[in-house]
């Protein structure tokens, strides 16, 4: 009787396991939207809160479309910065930028220049999707990834996402390198929401947790722009940064 329970409750984490996974889409095979949200020259540009308070910016942006290694690609750049009056001090820095396939939507190189106080740091990651590897290199120091198929980066990936047909009470998986390690992350979309904001007025957004624990409004119309975005920082609490305003330099 003891070997049958045994059995019984083994076939049920089975099952219960192998449902979870069958539930979780693959966000790399999931349909493109009809129009692509992408347009050269986007500039979003956000207020970051820390416990409720002005800590920075961070501008989001399109630079340009351009070529890399004889593919045409978008170049995408991040900065993050503490603002004039917490500036005075922390001293915080971030820019990243990331070029990416125009067609997939890939990552082909991603360029991180980080300054923490005193610390600098330098990241590159070149990646190469077809030899399923990728190069990450740290203040000069390298060492070989094993990535699968299209592998995203942290900032290629929001722009990925938006590119995509997403369903409320779906999760989707994808591969993102997170520091120096590839990692599958999970996507659910939550539920959709009206939200206020001052650069788009009053939008319908759909919400997103990652499995990291990010969560993320995104426009629930054929733009796609993030107009929220939630995360809980180590030792600091909640960060929250809100679209302030949206340009388009072409």
């Amino acid at each position: 009787m003891r070997v049958i329970q045994i059995l019984f409750v083994s076939c049920f984490i089975f099952l219960t396991v192998s449902l979870a996974i069958s539930l979780t889409y693959s966000l790399l095979d999931t349909k493109n939207l009809d129009q692509n949200p992408i347009q050269s020259g986007e500039v979003l540009t956000y207020s970051i809160k820390i416990k409720g308070l002005p800590a920075g910016t961070q501008v989001t942006q399109v630079v340009e479309k351009t070529m890399l290694a004889d593919q045409p690609v978008y170049r995408f750049r991040s900065e993050r910065k503490t603002g004039s009056l917490l500036g005075k001090l922390y001293h915080f820095y971030d820019q990243t930028e990331s070029y990416v396939t125009t067609d997939q939507l890939y990552p082909l190189r991603y360029v991180r220049n980080l300054e923490d106080q005193k610390y600098r740091a330098r990241v590159e990651i070149d990646f190469d999707h077809g030899g399923g590897a990728a190069q990450y290199t740290k203040n000069l120091s390298s060492k070989a990834l094993d990535i699968p198929i299209g592998t995203q980066d942290d900032l290629s990936m929001v722009y990925f996402l938006r590119s995509k047909e997403l369903q409320v009470g779906r999760t989707y998986g994808f591969p993102v390198i997170v520091k120096d390690k590839c990692e599958r992350v999970t996507l659910e979309i939550q539920r959709r929401e009206v939200v206020k904001t001052k650069a788009l007025g009053r939008v319908e957004a759909l919400v997103l947790r990652t499995s990291h624990g990010y969560l993320m409004w995104l426009t629930n119309d054929e733009r796609r722009i993030p107009v929220r975005i939630e995360a809980e920082t180590p030792g600091l609490g909640k960060l929250i940064g809100v679209l302030e305003k949206v340009d388009f330099l072409d």
